[in-house]
């Protein structure tokens, strides 16, 4: 009985061991993810962490990528003109507002928002957008790839 008390907790609070863990992988795959392809600005190791037939929707640009190689394409362009213009981006994930849950087949979906922050020239970093984002994630070979990305409700920062 006392063995089965941390699951009857767990079950009460609506999570479990798993949920919980399942969680914190989705999340250290997003915050590498984010970081390689905006902080690193690393096109190739980015886009090694998708999988082949990755999908990339935004609300502003439609449907951005197509393959794993657009991907790549796409998170190359945006750091050339980064360091053409003079900045540097970065990608925050806004912790409470993460949720995971399983799917099946290893996978699993992320939901959340992130915000965006610009630094330029001058060493200053600013706030300059949010927006929501859905990413369903695939287990291949024990590394969680994204699959498919939606980015969508993009505005200006909250003043």
């Amino acid at each position: 009985m006392l063995l089965a008390l941390p699951l009857l907790a767990a079950a009460v609070a609506g999570t479990s061991p798993t949920s919980d863990t399942l969680r914190e992988q989705i999340r250290a795959a997003d915050t590498q993810l984010f970081a390689v392809a905006f902080d690193a600005c690393d096109a190739d190791r980015a886009a090694a962490m998708t999988t082949e037939d990755m999908e990339f929707f935004h609300d502003k640009d439609g449907k951005s990528a197509n393959s794993r190689e657009d991907f790549r394409r796409s998170v190359a362009t945006l750091c050339d003109n980064a360091h053409k213009g003079g900045w540097h981006l970065r990608r925050e994930l806004v912790e409470s507002s993460l949720q995971v849950f399983p799917l099946h087949d290893d996978r699993a979906l992320e939901i959340g928002d992130h915000r965006f922050h610009e630094r330029g020239a001058d060493g200053v970093e600013r706030w300059t957008g949010q927006a929501r984002f859905i990413q369903v994630w695939r287990r291949v070979n024990g590394q969680w790839q994204a699959e498919r990305v939606i980015s969508y409700d993009h505005h200006p920062a909250d003043k």
